[in-house]
């Protein structure tokens, strides 16, 4: 009886009731299109790094990872290779040589970090290739090619140079000695990372290899998998299998970013929070309207006979109506969009220059996550029996006799 009660007064003021509705399903889209959005850039973020220099998984020798010493290679390192290539769970696995030296031009120097790689191993883990806004990317014929570098537009205009150009690349060699190798640009690219375009060229590992000395050996073996969700299992067993060596996957090596994904539901929380306490007293605000309005008819009856508690029901039932209705169409509402901006993105080139400093696209596409719709739906739930409680306690202050006589 309550039930029917509270749902004809609800359309009683129709114009108030819809607003409070509108409100609800706003504030909830509000909160879970923004969610969707940091996430979808969270993983533009994270796809970035894992595509353009993480990969899922990479193996080290434990000493090079600090101060990338060239003498600490991966012992019996193409065996090993050959192994993981026949795990059905790979996908790709590239090997690197890697130094740290200064890349010259005629204008200026700068430190970088020199990765030596098989092109077409490489291209298989990392989305360089993919990057390329000039040149190409290592000729297909490396006879009479010797001697190529890749390197990032950042890092042309810094310096100076562009295509065909010639630079200088000084490092120190296994033997400790101070060596210098003379490359030619053969392509410029430009990941959505400009730090890494501006600290990291590519070029030959058998070129590399021959100026620092490490004949065969290798420093780094990326690994890609064919499911990311793989990567937690992967990475236990190959620190099982390979003790001796240093196995990290891509949040131990990029802490930061892995404490993105750690930290969203608590950021979540708190976005949501934050609304749904706007929203509260938007509805308490609109509840308490709606009980003053209503004094004659509150004191009429508790006159005839219904008692405190029932009122108090009758006013939260309203409350909790209204927002039944609401979650549905924020619910709605928020899929629609997020949907739409998912295939098409969210352009936000406007912004590029200060994205591109930590790894974001220009283009957001908004991710909804469908585990966040039952907590979000019950906190809004709560939210609403919340605000219904003061505008309930009002209607109970109201004394029958002057409540009836009210105009």
């Amino acid at each position: 009886m309550l039930f029917k009660i509270a749902w004809r007064n609800i359309w009683r003021n129709k114009l108030r009731s819809i607003i409070v509705i509108a409100s609800v399903a706003v504030g909830l889209f509000a909160g879970m299109f923004m969610i969707s959005f940091f996430w979808g850039m969270a993983k533009e973020e994270i796809n970035s790094a894992v595509e353009t220099q993480l990969s899922h998984i990479q193996i080290h020798n434990p000493s090079f990872i600090d101060d990338k010493e060239v003498n600490f290679i991966i012992p019996n390192s193409r065996e090993l290779m050959d192994k993981l290539k026949n795990d059905p769970r790979v996908k790709a696995l590239s090997g690197r040589v890697i130094t740290t030296g200064m890349i010259s031009s005629s204008s200026t120097a700068t430190g970088v970090e020199i990765h030596g790689i098989i092109p077409t191993d490489e291209s298989s883990v990392s989305s360089i290739s993919q990057d390329l806004i000039e040149g190409n990317y290592f000729a297909t014929d490396a006879s009479g090619k010797n001697n190529e570098i890749v390197i990032g537009q950042k890092l042309v205009e810094k310096l100076g140079v562009k295509l065909h150009s010639k630079i200088v690349v000084t490092f120190q060699s296994k033997g400790g000695d101070l060596t210098a190798g003379s490359f030619k640009i053969a392509g410029i690219f430009r990941s959505r990372n400009s730090i890494f375009d501006e600290t990291t060229v590519f070029t030959r590992m058998d070129n590399l290899a021959q100026l620092l000395g490490t004949d065969d050996g290798i420093h780094e073996i990326a690994i890609t998998l064919k499911d990311a969700k793989e990567v937690p299992a992967v990475d236990e067993l190959l620190k099982n299998q390979y003790p001796k060596q240093l196995v990290q996957t891509w949040k131990e090596l990029s802490p930061e970013i892995a404490m993105i994904t750690d930290l969203f539901d608590q950021i979540m929380y708190i976005i949501i929070g934050i609304i749904l306490l706007a929203l509260m007293f938007g509805i308490i605000n609109t509840m308490l309207m709606a009980v003053l309005e209503r004094q004659r008819e509150f004191g009429m009856l508790m006159a005839i006979g219904m008692n405190k508690p029932r009122v108090f029901l009758m006013v939260v039932y309203e409350s909790v109506m209204l927002t039944c209705i609401g979650i549905p169409a924020g619910i709605l509402l928020t899929i629609g969009t997020v949907n739409f901006f998912a295939h098409h993105g969210i352009d936000l080139s406007a912004f590029s220059k200060a994205l591109a400093q930590y790894g974001f696209s220009n283009i957001i596409y908004p991710d909804l996550q469908t585990s966040m719709f039952l907590p979000i739906t019950l906190m809004t739930a709560f939210t609403a029996i919340l605000s219904a409680i003061y505008p309930a306690i009002k209607a109970l202050q109201f004394k029958p006799v002057i409540a009836i006589h009210k105009i």
